[in-house]
């Protein structure tokens, strides 16, 4: 019985918080799934997503750096909100997609709240863009897909 209860632990403890799952449970999440298609993670009624930008070597303080430690991705957070939801997200750009992105996101009435770096020195430059906006889940997800494929070296990321 002892082995028993024991396993039970540690196979809970693996399996993480209760409130994360990494599938999409919820309708508003399974919905991005199709939009973007990849996986969404579902946190507190919350669906995330991240694409990683693996594709731009980044370097500072003569450090080659890894993406993920620099936060080298577009991120983007869906949250239900009565009949409409509200998107807020991050994405992390060549100075160049700036404007193109800045323009997408206008295009779908997505707002522009913090254009700003993270670090100093970086190479190549690195601008974090961020963002909000509320309505419909499927127009906010073709906004935010669309501002995606604005910046010019998105391409690997394949969303179609």
């Amino acid at each position: 019985m002892k082995k028993l209860v024991s396993f039970l632990m540690i196979f809970c403890l693996l399996l993480g918080p209760a409130n994360l799952t990494r599938g999409a449970e919820s309708p508003n999440c399974r919905q991005l799934e199709n939009i973007f298609k990849t996986g969404v993670k579902q946190e507190d009624g919350i669906c995330r997503l991240e694409f990683i930008r693996k594709n731009i070597p980044v370097s500072n303080l003569g450090i080659q750096l890894l993406p993920e430690t620099i936060e080298l991705a577009f991120g983007a957070n869906f949250q239900q909100a009565g009949n409409q939801s509200v998107v807020i997200g991050e994405f992390a750009l060549l100075v160049p997609e700036v404007n193109r992105v800045i323009d997408a996101l206008r295009k779908g009435n997505i707002e522009v709240s913090a254009v700003h770096n993270h670090m100093i020195g970086e190479n190549p430059q690195i601008i974090y863009l961020h963002f909000q906006g509320r309505g419909d889940t499927e127009a906010l997800a073709a906004t935010v897909k669309a501002a995606i494929g604005a910046a010019s070296s998105a391409g690997t990321l394949k969303l179609n």
